[in-house]
């Protein structure tokens, strides 16, 4: 499952969404006025003050979220997909406490849902904007880091192998991973530890880690395996299979398909 920009729970990020989101729908919500407060005699003038109130309620419901998260995305890294339901959560959230405010200071005679329908479609159109900016800023920053690195294997840069729930239960760094074969339900991750050939059973399949593979250099060499790219040193044909040799003493060979063998003697 693809993952958000490495830096999205970052203290930088943090501080990114609980600053901007809420100072940007509040200017948003002054500037174009939404609520139909007008209708019930509130000048304009108090209408800036339940503005505010909603500010703070959108500011209160991001402390409660993303503190917690700080912690949490330290062990289990959110995918893409729980990262913007996340967001989602918190609109929803927002908007139900903004609207209870709403409807208990205008006019508890009309119906609560009426307004929390109000205040999920102004909230949306509110926060979803910055939500944008900063995830593109940060995939942005994280694209850079990328590119003003190339030499990742020089660098050490550590690879942190989630499960089928986001838990991270491996991290190790790039240049010492061989390669990767899947064993039914698992992956078996073989690595480098102080010299020694070690591996690792990872409950997770080969799709949920594809595109993690391919940013850190491991391709795939057949439907079964992918393989560290700088690791392979020959390519042995040996009647109608092909296998891929390690730099590794000792290391196992690789076995390499028709459809992925264009794709690796190209490294070679």
């Amino acid at each position: 499952m693809k993952q958000p920009p490495k830096n999205i729970f970052s203290i930088n990020a943090f501080w990114g969404h609980i600053i901007g989101i809420p100072l940007f729908a509040l200017g948003l919500l002054l500037l174009f006025c939404p609520f139909a407060f007008k209708g019930y005699d509130i000048l304009f003038g108090r209408y800036s003050f339940h503005i505010v109130m909603v500010f703070c309620i959108i500011l209160g419901v991001l402390l409660a979220v993303r503190i917690p998260m700080l912690f949490v995305s330290r062990k289990h890294m959110p995918s893409q997909r729980q990262y913007w339901f996340l967001c989602l959560f918190e609109i929803i959230f927002a908007s139900g406490f903004s609207a209870l405010y709403i409807w208990l200071t205008i006019d508890r005679s009309a119906a609560y849902f009426m307004y929390f329908g109000y205040s999920i479609v102004y909230l949306a159109m509110a926060m979803v904007a910055p939500y944008i900016i900063l995830y593109q800023h940060f995939s942005i920053l994280e694209k850079e880091d990328e590119l003003s690195n190339p030499d990742r294997m020089a660098l050490g840069e550590k690879i942190r192998f989630v499960d089928e729930r986001g838990t991270v239960r491996l991290i190790v760094s790039q240049a010492s991973v061989l390669y990767i074969q899947s064993d039914e339900n698992y992956l078996r991750i073989y690595y480098l530890d102080d010299g020694k050939i070690s591996t690792y059973l990872l409950r997770s399949s080969m799709k949920r880690v594809e595109d993690m593979c391919a940013k850190y250099g491991l391709i795939r060499c057949h439907r079964s395996y992918f393989v560290n790219r700088e690791r392979v040193q020959v390519l042995q044909k040996e009647k109608e299979f092909t296998y891929a040799v390690l730099d590794v003493p000792n290391a196992a060979r690789i076995p390499v398909s028709k459809n992925y063998y264009d794709q690796i003697a190209s490294i070679l």
